[in-house]
C-alpha cells in the first residue's frame, strides 16, 4: 500500500463556494458534508479537542483543518447550507449545539452587566 500525502488546507476553501468545483461538488455532496461536520464539531467540543480535520473528498489531496475558534463559524454555514435547502430540522440541532456550548458565554457576560448596573 502507498502512504499518501495530504496538504493542510483552511476550511473556507471547501466549504464556502466561491469556484465552479466546489460549488458543483457542495450542489452534490453539501448535505452529507455538512450533516457531518456539524455533528464531528459536536462531538470535537464534547471531547475538549481544539481543532477538527476531515477530507472531504477521496479524490482531494487536501485534509480541511477547523480550529476550536472557527466553530461557531462553520455552524453558521452549515445553518446557511440547511436554510438554503429549508431542511429546518437540521438548522435546529445546530442551534441546540450553538445553545449548548455557546450561548454559556453570552449569559454570563449579560449577566455581570446586570449585577452592575443594580
Amino acid at each position: 500500500m502507498r502512504n499518501r500525502h495530504y496538504t493542510q488546507v483552511d476550511w473556507r476553501k471547501y466549504l464556502i463556494p466561491k469556484n465552479d468545483f466546489v460549488k458543483r461538488f457542495l450542489d452534490e455532496n453539501g448535505d452529507a458534508v455538512f450533516n457531518q461536520i456539524y455533528l464531528n464539531i459536536d462531538n470535537a467540543i464534547n471531547d475538549n479537542k481544539t481543532s477538527l480535520a476531515f477530507v472531504v473528498h477521496t479524490n482531494a489531496h487536501s485534509i480541511v483543518v477547523i480550529e476550536k475558534k472557527d466553530f461557531i463559524d462553520v455552524l453558521n454555514e452549515c445553518t446557511k447550507w440547511f436554510v438554503s435547502k429549508e431542511n429546518y430540522e437540521k438548522c435546529l440541532d445546530i442551534e441546540k449545539i450553538k445553545n449548548k456550548y455557546f450561548s454559556k458565554n453570552v449569559k454570563k457576560t449579560k449577566r455581570k452587566k446586570e449585577l452592575k448596573l443594580i
